[in-house]
Formats: C-alpha cells, structure tokens, sequence
C-alpha cells in the first residue's frame, strides 16, 4: 500500500484517558468507507513513574528534556509506525520527524 493509498483509504482516531493512576493512549485506525475499526494499538503510562521519569529529564545532564505533550507526540508516531508496518506501508516512516513533521494530519 502506498501513503496516499493509506491517507485516501484510512485515518486514525486518537484517544486519551487518564484515570488518575494510568494515562492510555489509543490510536484506532479507522477505513473511511464505512468508518469500519481495523486495527488499534493502546500505550499506558504509570503517571507516577512517568512524572519522575520526565522530571529527571530535566537534570543537567540530561541530552533530552521530556514533557507529556513531547511524549503524547511521540506516542502518536509510534503508533503510527505500528500501523505502517503491520499494513506494509511503502516508504512511509512516521519516527522521522524531518520527513514526517506534522504527523496530526493522518488524524481526525
């Protein structure tokens, strides 16, 4: 399949829930003509541990500094990476920000 097949074909629907314990994050890949569930992915965090995890991100040290929307945003590539492997999409690589920088536009 290629992307334009994928974009023209399919969309994704994002999902998040927080419980006060767990953050899920769903993304539910969807086929336009029917609006017909075909595939999903879940991610849950521990709010606790990834709090700390972010806040330790923040250290001097730190190469990288982290945030719940940086990590909302890389959930969401994830996810769609999950979906460009098990459909086989051609030459689509959603981690990469360079090539893939507005990843929302494969959402609604």
């Amino acid at each position: 399949m290629t992307l334009q097949e994928f974009k023209k074909d399919y969309y994704c629907k994002l999902d998040v829930t927080n419980d006060n314990y767990t953050v899920t994050i769903s993304t539910t890949a969807i086929r336009s003509k029917g609006n017909q569930i075909v595939d999903g992915v879940k991610t849950n965090y521990n709010i606790q541990e990834t709090s700390d995890w972010i806040n330790d991100s923040h250290s001097p040290i730190s190469i990288n500094q982290w945030d719940w929307q940086k990590l909302l945003d890389q959930t969401k590539r994830f996810h769609l990476d999950y979906f460009a492997q098990r459909a086989l999409i051609a030459d689509f690589y959603p981690l990469n920000i360079d090539e893939n920088p507005d990843i929302d536009i494969y959402y609604k």
